[in-house]
């Protein structure tokens, strides 16, 4: 059992499983470009449920993406090993290096756990995300699953001042929303750039440009030289609006990679500072070095 451990812990494993994810996701971007229009079907819907249907249908085509799942897999299982492996040498050792060093040196296992909890979290994005694309309209109801009744109260367009090469262009649109769940009203506001986080979806807001330029021809009495103004543009008006929407995001995975995301960075920091800058520095690396490396 501990060969099998030590095997599969093994670094040149891991690096042979990055560089083959490597080389896949390179095939697949190639693949995605080729057909974008299957590869981009994905959003919005759980990868299993797409897979199972349009993804069975072009396997051709979609190959590589179960082949990219193995090798995730394979990868979560040589960095559980290898933090085993790791944690295996460095428990008997605790009250001998003493508390500060055991917390050193056990920070790239921490990272490692870490690693495997945010490869769950993106197993979870791909099997139970939900998308919803729900048209927006001043005074009309919108429906979200696992929510009250919404009004949409009301829309205030902001423009680029007159002074702008941008005039009588929309700058920030702010959507002003009411829930009532449980006999209880509340209010909410979402902007461009500004998502609301409610009951565990993430509400964006988006856009469809209307067409505002269109080409007229010109009066035939307007003699003009210049070739250029054969054909010429309508004035645009600031009357036409953009057909607003409701990005409705569900995705449970989230909740663990942004948490997981930031934590990561804060024990990097923390373990870098401590055998880069550390007084000790020499001392850690030299138990360090005595120590199983993944």
């Amino acid at each position: 059992m501990k060969r099998v451990i030590q095997f599969a812990g093994d670094l040149r494993f891991a690096f042979w499983l990055i560089l083959s994810a490597g080389v896949i996701m390179w095939i697949g971007s190639i693949y995605a470009a080729m057909e974008y229009t299957l590869i981009y079907s994905i959003n919005g819907e759980p990868l299993v449920k797409w897979f199972s249907t349009k993804g069975m249908e072009y396997i051709s085509v979609t190959w590589w993406i179960p082949v990219m799942f193995v090798i995730f897999i394979l990868l979560g299982i040589n960095t559980f090993a290898c933090t085993v492996n790791r944690v295996m040498v460095l428990l008997p050792r605790r009250k001998i290096i003493g508390l500060k060093r055991f917390l050193v040196l056990i920070s790239p296992s921490i990272i490692h756990i870490l690693f495997m909890f945010m490869l769950a979290g993106h197993f979870l994005s791909f099997t139970a995300v939900s998308q919803q694309k729900i048209p927006v309209a001043e005074g009309g109801k919108v429906e979200i699953a696992g929510m009250g009744n919404i009004s949409v109260n009301s829309l205030d367009y902001e423009y680029f001042p007159d002074s702008s090469l941008l005039r009588q262009r929309i700058k920030q649109t702010h959507v002003e929303i009411s829930v009532e769940n449980n006999g209880l009203i509340t209010s909410h506001k979402v902007a461009f750039m500004e998502p609301l986080l409610i009951n565990g979806n993430i509400i964006i807001l988006d856009m469809e440009k209307k067409k505002q330029d269109r080409i007229v021809i010109p009066d035939p009495a307007d003699d003009n030289c210049n070739k250029e103004q054969k054909f010429h543009y309508s004035q645009k008006s600031a009357d036409v609006k953009p057909q607003l929407f409701f990005l409705v995001i569900n995705d449970p995975g989230l909740f663990i990679l942004f948490p997981g995301f930031f934590i990561v960075i804060a024990i990097m920091g923390w373990y870098f500072y401590q055998t880069n800058i550390s007084k000790n520095n020499k001392d850690l690396m030299e138990v360090e070095n005595e120590s199983i490396n993944c």
